[in-house]
């Protein structure tokens, strides 16, 4: 693999996950691996595959200048939930320090997760009566089903986490108390207190915070909070109030931002979503006074506006004369939210009431405590809490073994797919996963969207553009310049020794691979090795359940428009890729030395494909390998390509 060369997916991800390993993992049908690679960066994949913010769909680059991203987040959530991965039970500590963590959202899980990976006793200590924080008390169960959150978190505590719940911080330890006890401590609390606005009557009846009635709702509590009900803000927990409040009887509901909807936290997906099932968006809104006797009646708000003049970016106004009043009979509050400051005053600066950090560990002020997730970021995504919480095990295992800290060594990140390659790509529709209809999700708190069967996640994984995974030529080129002639992007280039791949631009189909003569060329997608082992591994079981009566199918699994049957009979073997270019005469031809009856290639009618002149290649080694056995005096028709 080049490990110089990191694609923008995985840039781009706040974990820097190995999303186009997972993903050719899954183009073949290997879900035990891809799940593998998924849970090398992230203890939460289902979790994540449901409420990610796909920073790295917006980085993808068959979705910059090709057709649409890949639908990476709905791939890892189908890898994570049909792989039967879990521990094989607890590990036994290989260090004598003890750690403590406070807090156990996904910032504490997943330090706790990778301590106890890297030897280390761990308790995970949590205020409520159940551990995950707000994926457990703050996420409805149509967006994330809290069975899945407790899945995932029994994954980490058979690792041997111990975990104590009912544990306030302030109440029943402190932060000194810690410190005598254990060698290290991972403060976690998060952000759950919220900001309310600045306006006056904000302490009516019937105005509510938004973490507060979620939190009710998690409960199993069914509050009805009105007919009309605004909610105030613009992330992911305003969206999720929304969505709530219309399953709990509320008619009309709306959310009031008071930015554009390009700059709403939450993303546009989520407002769609939110509008198909009938919440109205206000935007460019802001409210100033709440109205009401004794229980809130009206919200007066005001229009607002980009004064250009202030400052490069200019400063967010409100338009002069243009209050009116919204009838409500319910306002919830999702204006932001900070941490609970007074547990810990002795982590705070007195003058900017920060919390004081030395560097970029997350260490404080006092010895062997470290901080993370939102509790010192603020509210986030989960991603990036998964992530603060991983920074965290690794500055304090550095900091109990005396390690200095950790070299960053930046990587360097593709290119841009360049426009003359990118017109050459087949174009795909991305799949979508089915969906509850609107008219059933909002009886109830199902979870709405239903996932991928394994040919939908294969066939949406074989859209991957494969970057970074490309081809790789070894010193035992010679220059003969064929995978020049034969690549069908122009990708490869003579160089001053031997041949030169751009790896930016390599679309990873093999062909090059398939036609080098002197087999200096490989694929980091799947090395011809690995490609060996798996058609060995078919074949092995082939000879043994239906000797020398066995088919083996090789298939393109791109499209749907040539695939045999789903359940073939018990003596077809089948071997699926996406792009069967790169299947050489040498793997043609294995079966037959196993004892086949024949061969069948199913390739990917004329230009349906993934990759470009895929169909040609296909049958051209076919044509070879059909020369071969004829000259063997074997039927050159047991070999036999299959086309739409």
């Amino acid at each position: 693999m080049n490990l110089n060369a990191m694609s923008p997916c995985q840039a781009a991800c706040p974990i820097q996950m190995d999303i186009p390993g997972y993903v050719a993992a899954l183009s073949r049908g290997d879900v035990r691996e891809a799940d593998r690679i998924i849970r090398l960066t992230n203890p939460f994949p289902s979790v994540c595959g449901r409420i990610c913010t796909r920073e790295c769909e917006t980085a993808c680059r068959r979705g910059q200048n090709v057709d649409e991203p890949v639908a990476i987040r709905d791939l890892k959530r189908f890898a994570a939930d049909k792989a039967l991965h879990m521990p094989s039970g607890p590990l036994e500590p290989y260090y004598s320090e003890r750690v403590a963590v406070i807090g156990s959202g996904p910032a504490g899980l997943t330090a706790a997760h990778d301590l106890a990976l890297l030897g280390y006793k761990v308790t995970v200590l949590e205020a409520a009566d159940e551990l995950g924080g707000m994926m457990t008390r703050g996420i409805p169960g149509y967006r994330l089903p809290v069975e899945i959150v407790r899945k995932e978190i029994e994954r980490i505590l058979a690792l041997g986490v111990e975990a104590r719940t009912d544990q306030v911080l302030g109440r029943d330890y402190s932060l000194h108390y810690l410190r005598s006890e254990y060698q290290a401590v991972f403060l976690a609390i998060g952000s759950e207190k919220s900001f309310c606005p600045d306006c006056r009557g904000v302490d009516l009846s019937g105005v509510l915070t938004a973490v507060e009635f979620l939190k009710d709702v998690s409960r199993g509590e069914r509050p009805y909070p009105g007919k009309r009900v605004a909610v105030i803000g613009g992330g992911h927990t305003a969206i999720d109030v929304a969505r709530t409040c219309l399953r709990l009887g509320s008619s009309e509901v709306s959310v009031v931002y008071r930015r554009t909807i390009d700059e709403m936290p939450a993303g546009t997906d989520e407002v769609e979503t939110a509008q198909e099932e009938g919440v109205v968006f206000r935007f460019v809104t802001s409210p100033v006074e709440f109205l009401g006797s004794e229980n809130v009646e009206k919200m007066r708000c005001v229009r607002m506006m980009v004064d250009k003049s202030r400052g490069r970016k200019g400063a967010l106004v409100c338009v002069q004369d243009s209050e009116f009043d919204i009838e409500v009979d319910a306002i919830i509050l999702a204006t932001g939210y900070g941490p609970r400051t007074e547990t810990v005053p002795e982590l705070f600066d007195s003058e900017d009431g920060k919390v004081e950090i030395k560097d970029g560990t997350g260490a404080t002020n006092m010895a062997g405590v470290f901080v993370g997730g939102d509790f010192l970021s603020g509210p986030t995504s989960v991603v990036k809490s998964i992530a603060s919480g991983r920074r965290g095990a690794a500055s304090i295992h550095r900091y109990l073994r005396g390690l200095a800290p950790a070299d960053i060594s930046e990587r360097t990140v593709l290119d841009e797919l360049n426009d003359k390659v990118a017109e050459q790509v087949p174009k795909a529709a991305r799949r979508n996963m089915t969906s509850i209809p609107v008219d059933e999700r909002l009886k109830n708190f199902d979870e709405v969207e239903l996932g991928f069967s394994l040919k939908e996640a294969m066939a949406e994984a074989g859209r991957c553009l494969n970057c970074s995974l490309g081809a790789n030529v070894s010193q035992d080129c010679v220059s003969c310049l064929n995978c020049v002639l034969v690549c069908p992007y122009q990708v490869p280039r003579p160089g001053d020794e031997q041949v030169d791949i751009d790896p930016a631009q390599c679309q990873a189909c093999g062909i090059c691979a398939g036609q080098c003569p002197a087999s200096a060329i490989d694929l980091d997608l799947e090395s011809r090795q690995s490609f060996h082992s798996r058609i060995q591994e078919v074949l092995k079981k082939a000879e043994a359940e239906a000797p020398y009566e066995f088919t083996l199918q090789f298939i393109c699994d791109f499209t749907d428009s040539n695939v045999p049957a789903a359940e073939p009979e018990k003596s077809v073997f089948q071997i699926f890729s996406p792009g069967l270019g790169r299947v050489g005469v040498y793997e043609l031809l294995a079966p037959f030395e196993a004892g086949a009856r024949e061969v069948q290639v199913y390739a990917c009618g004329d230009g349906e494909c993934k990759f470009k002149n895929c169909d040609y290649w296909t049958g051209y080694n076919v044509q070879r390998a059909a020369k071969v056995l004829e000259g063997v005096g074997l039927d050159p028709g047991r070999l036999m390509m299959i086309q739409k």
